[in-house]
């Protein structure tokens, strides 16, 4: 019996995020694929920790050191994962290995760096619609499964507002600043059926297509990113998921209150907003000099 949803789709999304934004090798994918599909099997529902530990303990009769040692490693990446994009509230696995899958949250773009990518002259048809999807994550800070599963009717102009459906088919509604409702509804009018009119299958209303017409899948959204960083000079934080840590970490420097970016961000748990109360030292300090008695 395999795993089922949702641990199919979060291991899914994990692995992607492996090869294409951490660029872990092939092999390396294959083998934390095998590992934690065994780990898995069977579960719904994100295990707790103490089926991890009796799923580690099992191990020890039939398998080398390095190969346990590897498996943990890919649990503890899993979850690290999982807990970093809001799908649990807690990372049960936590201390259960040494350093060496660790990730940090990747950096955060500087306002100045946001305004460098953003302000990129579109080059032609596809530069136009890349720059409608860069506008978007930045400015409602949606995954990246949740930008490729955007809709055509997912943009309420009118009350500036996008309808993002999250993990576990959770819909939201997530304000959207004028720029990238320009750039979306230029993408709609002049893009959008051009590239449907090419596809050999009709995508119905989804609402980024590939230059063939194609829905758009999440590995062409992390190119689209890394190559405008590029283009842009940016040597750092070159991936949707830093952009969607960008959004999150301006709307706190800008003073928003974290039940807000919970919101907005669709996480289940204020736990896992509170780990944006870190990023902002600078404007916690400049508050301390400016209130405190002996600041």
């Amino acid at each position: 019996m395999a795993a089922t949803e949702p641990c199919r789709r979060i291991l899914a999304d994990f692995l992607v995020y492996l090869g294409v934004e951490l660029q872990v090798s092939p092999h390396t994918v294959a083998a934390y694929r095998a590992d934690l599909s065994r780990f898995l099997l069977g579960h719904g529902e994100l295990p707790p920790r103490a089926a991890i530990d009796r799923h580690l303990a099992a191990l020890l009769g039939s398998h080398a050191p390095a190969s346990i040692a590897r498996a943990a490693a890919a649990i503890r990446g899993f979850y690290r994962f999982a807990h970093a994009e809001g799908l649990c509230s807690e990372d049960v696995a936590t201390g259960l290995l040494g350093p060496k899958l660790e990730q940090k949250l990747p950096k955060a773009l500087t306002r100045a760096n946001v305004q460098r990518l953003l302000e990129l002259p579109a080059e032609g048809e596809l530069g136009v619609r890349d720059q409608a999807l860069l506008h978007v994550m930045y400015a409602t800070g949606c995954r990246v499964s949740e930008v490729t599963g955007l809709r055509t009717g997912s943009v309420i102009a009118e009350h500036r507002l996008l309808r993002a459906l999250g993990k576990g088919n959770k819909e939201r509604l997530v304000p959207i600043a004028d720029a990238a409702l320009q750039w979306l509804q230029r993408y709609q009018q002049q893009v959008r059926p051009v590239l449907r009119a090419r596809a050999s299958k009709d995508p119905g209303d989804v609402l980024f297509l590939s230059r063939t017409g194609r829905p758009l899948d999440r590995v062409r959204v992390f190119q689209v990113v890394r190559a405008a960083c590029a283009r842009a000079g940016l040597a750092f934080a070159c991936s949707p998921h830093a952009l969607r840590h960008s959004f999150a970490t301006h709307l706190v420097a800008g003073g928003a209150d974290l039940r807000s970016v919970q919101e907005m961000l669709g996480h289940a748990s204020l736990q896992t907003t509170q780990i944006y109360t870190h990023v902002d030292h600078e404007r916690l300090q400049a508050v301390h000099r400016r209130l405190h008695p002996r600041g």
